[in-house]
């Protein structure tokens, strides 16, 4: 009896750990995915309201019809962001679409703002200021979603790698995941040139 009273107490003691620590992963993991299903939501929402301005910028200014008409039908083809499930592509999959809808988003502000500049009438406009004021609220609701979403990566690491837990993380598949970067072209600070007018 004593004999097996060891060896049942060591099974109950891996079990406990095993279960413990299957339930501090899991939630961990969790908690990335929603973050990132957060910053895709954020992406997307800027990326259905760039085809509102450049639909009121059309109306303005007609002479830039061309350079804008590119960009709406560029984005045709496209798979929305929210449609893509987290659990069925890789974590750096999934990072470079969000990586590439941000840099085409920013790339299609860019060519608004180039022509908002010329048409003093856009800028007056009340529904084109209140789709601006949107587009930069969206922007600042992605930063924050991409700021819970690397606490979150933290979060998930320090779980998976931390002893005991590194010791059962990797049986159990789960490793460290790779934090959010920006793209290479966020690397570079725009140049602001007044000299131009």
């Amino acid at each position: 009896m004593k004999k097996l009273l060891i060896p049942a107490i060591l099974i109950v003691a891996l079990l406990a750990i095993f279960g413990s620590s299957y339930n501090r992963f899991m939630a961990a993991d969790q908690n990335v995915q929603e973050q990132t299903g957060q910053l895709q939501n954020e992406v997307q929402r800027q990326s259905d309201l760039i085809p509102n301005l450049v639909n009121t910028v059309k109306g303005y200014a007609t002479h830039e019809h061309d350079t804008l008409t590119d960009y709406a039908a560029a984005r045709s083809g496209e798979t929305p962001l929210n449609r893509i499930d987290p659990r069925t592509v890789d974590n750096a999959t999934l990072q470079q679409k969000i990586l590439e809808a941000q840099s085409r988003n920013a790339k299609e502000i860019s060519a608004i703002n180039a022509v908002v500049e010329q048409s003093p009438q856009l800028q007056a406009n009340q529904d084109f200021s209140r789709l601006m004021v949107q587009l930069e609220g969206s922007q600042n609701r992605i930063t924050v979603a991409r700021q819970r979403l690397q606490q979150a990566i933290l979060s998930y690491n320090q779980t998976v790698m931390h002893f005991p837990g590194n010791l059962v993380a990797g049986i159990m598949g789960y490793h460290a995941r790779v934090y959010y970067q920006a793209s290479p072209e966020a690397q570079t600070p725009p140049v602001v040139d007044f000299s131009k007018h």
